[in-house]
């Protein structure tokens, strides 16, 4: 079973991969537009993506969410549903 997920986890990842754009081909409002405008021409989703592999805190933030429950089903185990079950506790 694992197998299975971790299969259909790659699949989606690789086409995530190859499907995905650097940019629509028309801005969705006059302020994005603007700001392709004014953009850098080195700016990439592969540079920030590195660049937010080298900031420290990222890793240390992905590191803690991914280390406890292995990395596959952290949904179960993030702080935020623990929040959202003591609210619905406390209000519901």
């Amino acid at each position: 079973m694992f197998y299975i997920i971790a299969g259909v986890a790659t699949l989606l990842f690789i086409l995530v991969i190859i499907v995905f754009k650097e940019k629509p081909k028309h801005a969705p409002s006059r302020a994005q537009s603007l700001s392709y405008a004014l953009a850098s021409p080195d700016a990439s989703y592969l540079s920030s993506i590195i660049r937010l592999f080298k900031n420290v805190n990222f890793v240390l933030l992905f590191i803690s969410y991914e280390a406890p429950g292995g990395g596959g089903e952290q949904e179960q185990r993030s702080p935020h549903h623990c929040v959202a079950a003591s609210l619905r506790e406390r209000w519901w």
